[in-house]
């Protein structure tokens, strides 16, 4: 969606008609649970997690396009934490340029990232459009009393401070009206983002029963101090992240402004 506002082909109203599913030839590609929506705006698509709307936009897009802002956003490297060992998937197979894979990829699934490089990437949405090297040390405190601050590093602009605005205002929606409602804190504007992925089978396809859940936002919206990733593998009780994960995210949100004192929005 990033990708698409940058570039002008979409904006937070425009509209497409969902039929419920995408034919790329095989087997279809479908909404989370067969649903079909009808007409939407691409605030409806986050809202609702609509996959097939993730795929209108992607191939507006077009291949090379997509390929450049998946680079862009920092799923083809490591993240460059300060941390030894770190491990990232550089996603070789979308490079092959199967128009099913950017299709899939689109709405999250058939793309592999670890937490990290996902939270680096979002990251770019809450900051005005900057990629940042992640780290783990604030600051350093000598014997001495002498202290040295660990800088942020900010990479390259991404997508521009207006794309940027434009995504807060639609994440911001998605927990005021849509699948996130469960993540809303009274007083606070919240932006975030449901996600609910199938598991792939080592004999190919996807798992029919297992999902990966997640939820990802920052907080508060218009200032963010906090950026938050929850995953659950395989919940029991529920097989939606608006269900599992939004609430524990409304928790953790809520537990953060109140230690840190940060006013109310409204």
């Amino acid at each position: 969606m990033a990708a698409g506002i940058e570039e002008g082909f979409v904006t937070a109203q425009t509209e497409y008609e969902d039929t419920g599913k995408v034919d790329l030839g095989g087997p279809a590609l479908y909404n989370f649970g067969k649903r079909v929506w009808g007409k939407q705006t691409m605030t409806d698509v986050l809202e609702e997690s609509i996959n097939t709307g993730a795929v209108f936009v992607e191939q507006k897009l077009g291949k090379d396009k997509f390929l450049k802002y998946v680079d862009s956003f920092g799923f083809f490297e490591l993240t460059g934490v300060d941390l030894a060992g770190e491990v990232s998937s550089k996603n070789e197979g979308l490079k092959k340029g199967y128009p099913r894979d950017f299709a899939s990829a689109s709405f999250g699934q058939g793309i592999m990232m670890t937490s990290l490089q996902l939270m680096r990437a979002f990251s770019a949405i809450a900051n005005g459009g900057k990629l940042v090297q992640p780290h783990i040390v604030e600051k350093i405190i000598y014997s001495d009393g002498e202290e040295k601050v660990i800088e942020p590093k900010l990479g390259e602009q991404v997508i521009s401070q207006a794309t940027s605005v434009q995504l807060t205002a639609m994440l911001v929606s998605v927990i005021k009206n849509g699948a996130g409602r469960k993540a809303a804190v009274p007083g606070y504007h919240l932006a975030g983002k449901t996600g609910t992925a199938q598991v792939p089978l080592k004999t190919g396809g996807y798992d029919e029963e297992k999902t990966i859940q997640s939820f990802i936002g920052y907080f508060p919206a218009l200032n963010p101090q906090f950026l938050v990733f929850i995953r659950l593998d395989n919940p029991k009780q529920t097989n939606a992240a608006s269900s599992s994960v939004a609430p524990i995210f409304g928790e953790l949100a809520k537990y953060a402004l109140d230690l840190y004192q940060i006013p109310p929005d409204y």
